[in-house]
């Protein structure tokens, strides 16, 4: 299958990841974020102002994010994952309502390790003040059978990153988060597959560090933000 875009190391597919997936062979590793479920888009909320936890939802500054892609359940991303053909690690932000059913019934080819979490400094307040707010989301660690091998030592799995204003993408995870996956699972000139690319984040992660990266998107509107993004980042200089 030719890819929809290509530019050096680079090749973005423009369509359904179960029916690319199949046509593509195998990679070195997975980075991705798949569609959260549909309690969790339901929920979602954002800020257009500066106020502490109390504040009611009638609040001018508090809305609803307008997400506008579908929901997905764990069945669908075990299928899409399955169908992934990595040689090493498999990584995934997740809504967390996903993780114990991946644990419980892996991925064909894939056994679950680990439930990590990217913990948010800034995150957003409880709106309502009547219980603790999250402040983190779960990541999904999950490598095939055999030898294991990554780039952070004794480290745990949890990360720190703020989210990133001004995205062009409702659900788009901080670059400073990709990258640090991005270096701690793979290495220089490795080929890193997101067959969930949104707007891109993790091809610019990649380019900045030195990966190949093949991305898969089925919204022709984030996939033109995809490869603005992934060009951008190929003109600039890349991290040490």
């Amino acid at each position: 299958m030719k890819p929809t875009w290509e530019q050096d190391d680079v090749q973005l597919y423009l369509g359904d990841c179960l029916e690319v997936l199949p046509a593509l062979g195998s990679v070195d590793a997975v980075v991705t974020d798949p569609p959260y479920g549909e309690q969790t888009h339901a929920g979602a909320r954002t800020t257009t102002g500066t106020f502490g936890p109390g504040a009611y939802l009638d609040n001018p500054n508090i809305v609803t994010n307008e997400i506008e892609f579908e929901s997905v359940d764990a069945g669908f991303i075990r299928k899409a994952l399955g169908l992934t053909r990595p040689k090493r690690w498999v990584i995934t932000t997740i809504d967390w309502r996903h993780c114990l059913p991946l644990e419980s019934d892996p991925p064909t080819g894939l056994e679950f390790i680990r439930f990590g979490i990217w913990e948010k400094p800034r995150y957003c307040p409880q709106f309502t003040g009547d219980r603790p707010a999250t402040g983190w989301e779960a990541i999904a660690i999950l490598h095939p059978p055999g030898k294991k091998k990554w780039n952070g030592g004794g480290k745990r799995a949890v990360w720190s990153a703020s989210n990133e204003h001004g995205s062009q993408h409702p659900a788009a995870k901080p670059v400073r988060l990709i990258v640090q996956l991005v270096k701690q699972f793979t290495d220089g000139g490795e080929t890193v597959l997101d067959p969930f690319m949104g707007s891109g984040t993790t091809g610019v992660a990649c380019v900045k560090t030195g990966r190949k990266f093949i991305g898969i998107e089925i919204d022709p509107g984030y996939f033109e933000i995809a490869v603005k993004r992934i060009s951008e980042a190929q003109m600039q200089p890349r991290l040490l």
